[in-house]
């Protein structure tokens, strides 16, 4: 249809041949579709309901007879009713709404799917509930360097990966009264989902074993960040490992190869013992004296010392990983108050100040290894 020296009842601009024009499927307005847009709506939807009818519709219709009255088809076009030309316009605008409201939940940048608000477009957390947004890109040469511009992103998304899985846990459940699961988030990193759960029991005065941590001990704290402990219970790991080995090669050693001829036997047939010959052993044991005793026990003691620090480690590893997240988060939002940041920076300090340092736990974990396999 030719809408050709008509004006827009929105902007007061004339059409031009070529224009995107839209018609309001109610009274037959015209309008430019960015205006009706814009306007969410006809200019005269106030009037619809005493019945209005847009005066120049008449005229578009002639005007469209006669811009095509040299094809036959086009001569009946001004026979279709306002009716199915409101039916089409109503349809195509449906259709419209729908797209734009599917692209605002899944493509929007900076859309949080959590909450619903609608973020910066380089937002990474949300400014609302600190959910995480965008799929992890990590620049680890800038974090090695210190630099904090560049993008760090967790990668877990924590509306789909921790939400979904933990019903009960939402980006503004609180274990502490300044604390949000959604802070927590944004400071582990790494295993989320496990964190906020354990977190939650240890909030609700109960615990839960980390076996992780009662496997790598001392290794698993440097992991996490928590040095001083890390290298305190890697440093008594290793004391006791290193105590044990000497004990068992300058004094534990001789001891049992004086058992062993004791019973015409030697070192090399210890494998291969019957259960007689472990009477045997056992009877000579006890003549044997009290500091000679002391050796043979010890290295039995420094084992189970240092199967006691791995139990120790399993049971309070996730109860002063807590502690140290509220106080790191505590400290991080202190200094935010302090210079005005907005939610989104502080889940980014968050971030950069939280989880873990793989690199660290590994140079330290490889040498302990090297140690106990070749020393």
């Amino acid at each position: 249809m030719d809408y050709v020296g008509l004006k827009c009842e929105i902007c007061g601009t004339k059409f031009n041949k070529g224009d995107d024009v839209v018609v309001c499927p109610d009274c037959g307005t015209p309008m430019h579709r960015n205006c009706y847009s814009k306007e969410i709506g006809c200019p005269n939807k106030t009037k619809h309901s005493a019945g209005f009818v847009y005066e120049g519709f008449e005229k578009i219709k002639k005007s469209a007879q006669k811009s095509h009255e040299s094809s036959e088809e086009e001569k009946n076009v001004d026979s279709l009713s306002v009716n199915e030309n409101r039916k089409v316009v109503r349809v195509d605008l449906q259709k419209l709404s729908v797209a734009v409201s599917q692209k605002e939940k899944t493509n929007n940048p900076g859309y949080c799917v959590v909450c619903g608000t609608q973020n910066r477009p380089s937002a990474n957390f949300c400014d609302n509930c600190g959910a995480r947004i965008k799929e992890p890109v990590i620049n680890f040469g800038n974090m090695l360097s210190g630099d904090e511009d560049s993008d760090f992103i967790d990668p877990k998304n924590f509306a789909s990966s921790v939400i979904g899985q933990n019903s009960d846990i939402t980006a503004n459940s609180m274990y502490e009264e300044d604390v949000s699961a959604g802070d927590v988030a944004c400071y582990v990193v790494v295993n989320t989902p496990y964190y906020l759960k354990a977190f939650k029991k240890i909030s609700n005065g109960e615990n839960k074993f980390n076996f992780s941590a009662a496997i790598f001990s001392g290794v698993w704290f440097l992991y996490r960040k928590l040095y001083k402990l890390g290298g305190l219970l890697l440093s008594i790991q290793a004391l006791l490992y290193a105590i044990r080995f000497y004990t068992m090669k300058a004094y534990t050693y001789d001891v049992m190869v004086k058992l062993l001829n004791s019973i015409g036997l030697s070192t090399s047939q210890i494998p291969s013992l019957t259960l007689e010959q472990y009477m045997k052993l056992s009877a000579e044991a006890q003549n044997l004296t009290s500091l000679e005793q002391f050796y043979m026990m010890m290295p039995t003691i420094l084992l189970l010392l240092q199967i006691g620090v791995m139990v120790f480690c399993g049971f309070s590893a996730n109860k002063f990983y807590y502690k140290k997240c509220l106080e790191n988060i505590r400290l991080v939002k202190s200094e935010a108050e302090e210079n005005s940041m907005s939610r989104a920076d502080i889940s980014k300090s968050l971030y950069i100040n939280g989880g873990v340092n793989a690199l660290l736990a590994g140079f330290f974990g490889f040498f302990y290894v090297m140690i106990v396999l070749f020393v």
